[in-house]
């Protein structure tokens, strides 16, 4: 819980590295659902997304800053469907604002809330943002293990525990193409210095993407940054992580191993990422 807490304490100071000026919302159709995907791009680079249905919508990782929540809410009532669900995985906050929609948390991060750790990152986060970030910790109307399945609308949502260490939040299969994680994979750029955390979090981040794959899942999702990615992403990013993990079980400085990772990178995007990749590898 402390990696995760460290974590986002340095995103809220430093946007994505792939991270774009304008709030946008996306759509895309698949079999029985359509998929809204609103990526925020304010001081951290959150993302949310809407599953509609036929009758109803699944809201995942709702916003959490002011202007963004407004934003966010006003899109979700234009479709004209009742939430059946609001779901939390790795973003709980923002939560104020539904207070009749039955809101779902996973049991590990129900518990991590009740922690220290937890109520100090949201004071921080309320300092830091001078109030702009709602922060305040709701009552859940159901609290569900990390291993779940359930549906709403005839789409099937997944949960699978991540394999990140020190991560409460979990993977969700929506249907049988769409794969959401914390982050998302993305082709030509390096990974996030808050997913790579220490080795261990190296192998954490390729057993979930190896997951992804034997899944066969090709629509991927994250919760910071551009939101989506593809097959094409997730096939760069196995590779990319296994290289780093080769490169990391060598290297004896931070220096050694961003010359290695840029030798066999050199056109990668997200340089102050592997440099803080590196610092979090070799304190």
């Amino acid at each position: 819980m402390k990696n995760l807490v460290l974590s986002l304490f340095v995103f809220a100071i430093s946007l994505s590295a792939y991270a774009q000026p304008k709030a946008n919302f996306t759509t895309n159709k698949f079999e029985n659902f359509t998929l809204h995907t609103y990526a925020s791009f304010d001081a951290m680079a959150d993302v949310s997304f809407i599953v509609e249905g036929e009758n109803s919508l699944v809201v995942i990782e709702p916003q959490a800053f002011e202007g963004k929540v407004e934003e966010f809410v006003a899109y979700t009532e234009k479709l004209g469907k009742p939430i059946e669900k609001v779901l939390v995985s790795f973003h709980p906050a923002g939560l104020k604002v539904y207070k009749n929609e039955h809101k779902v948390i996973t049991k590990p991060m129900a518990e991590f809330l009740k922690s220290d750790a937890a109520k100090g990152m949201l004071r921080f986060f309320d300092k830091a943002f001078k109030g702009a970030m709602d922060t305040e910790i709701v009552a859940f109307d159901e609290e569900i293990v990390a291993a779940t399945i359930f549906t709403v609308d005839d789409v099937k949502y997944t949960l699978k525990p991540t394999s990140l260490p020190g991560m409460p939040g979990v993977n969700i299969a929506i249907g049988n193409n769409v794969y959401y994680q914390h982050f998302a994979p993305a082709k030509g750029y390096h990974a996030s210095k808050n997913q790579i955390k220490n080795k261990a979090s190296i192998d954490g981040a390729l057993a979930d993407a190896l997951k992804a794959k034997r899944g066969g899942y090709t629509f991927l999702l994250g919760s910071h940054g551009y939101g989506k990615a593809g097959v094409e992403d997730l096939k760069f990013q196995i590779k990319y992580l296994k290289n780093m993990k080769k490169i990391a079980s060598k290297a004896v400085s931070s220096d050694e191993f961003i010359s290695k990772m840029d030798e066999k990178y050199p056109n990668c995007k997200g340089k102050e990422d592997l440099k803080g990749i590196a610092a979090n590898l070799y304190k």
